[in-house]
């Protein structure tokens, strides 16, 4: 797990979680932009992946669809179940307020996590759809969320995103030109777009 500290008094924590067959220090450059006053970046590495590689990475790689789509949501599902944890000890290190951003893979486990009552204060996901989203489990108090999507996206069609977004209440940014790679323009407007959110939600106080 990678550490971005904060100038100042920590106040607040943002966990970034990377994209399917990325490391956390993949990231490193990208969560720098979220760290302020106050503010932290926690960049952990996914279950089997980076400093965590345990072989499954090259069998899933090997599986043909819809079999590895499965293995990388199986992956996202594990990734929740671990968060609480990870939020626990970023609030044990005095951060009163935690948000969390997640890309592609990272996307489908933050929107997840919405599930979990009280665990963030803002959420941001990046190229994702809500696979793992159960709306049986859905908490009564949400907290604020943006998506970020590509309207070229032939790996997370937007569409799914979209009817999401409009039905959660959620601030959207789509990027019609962009496919899930994004054009370098379309994703430092975009990360802008999240440090601004990010900024709004938790430097309160």
């Amino acid at each position: 797990m990678h550490h971005l500290p904060c100038a100042g008094r920590l106040r607040a924590s943002v966990i970034l979680l990377h994209g399917y067959a990325a490391r956390a220090e993949t990231q490193r450059g990208d969560g720098a932009a979220f760290v302020d006053e106050g503010i932290e970046v926690v960049l952990p590495d996914a279950p089997g992946h980076g400093g965590r590689e345990d072989g499954r990475l090259a069998r899933i790689a090997a599986l043909p669809e819809p079999q590895r789509m499965a293995a990388i949501l199986a992956i996202a599902r594990e990734w929740v179940a671990e968060l609480p944890a990870l939020v626990a000890r970023c609030r044990e290190r005095g951060a009163e307020r935690v948000g969390l951003v997640g890309v592609s893979m990272g996307g489908f486990a933050a929107l997840g996590a919405l599930t979990e009552p009280g665990l963030f204060d803002a959420v941001a996901a990046v190229l994702s759809a809500p696979v793992l989203v159960d709306p049986a489990r859905m908490p009564d108090v949400c907290p604020p969320l943006l998506l970020g999507l590509a309207g070229r996206d032939a790996a997370v069609p937007p569409e799914p995103g979209r009817r999401f977004a409009r039905a959660y209440g959620a601030e959207l940014h789509e990027y019609p030109e962009s496919g899930h790679f994004m054009r370098g323009e379309d994703w430092c407007d975009l990360w802008g777009r999240i440090g601004d959110f990010l900024r709004r939600h938790l430097a309160r106080g």
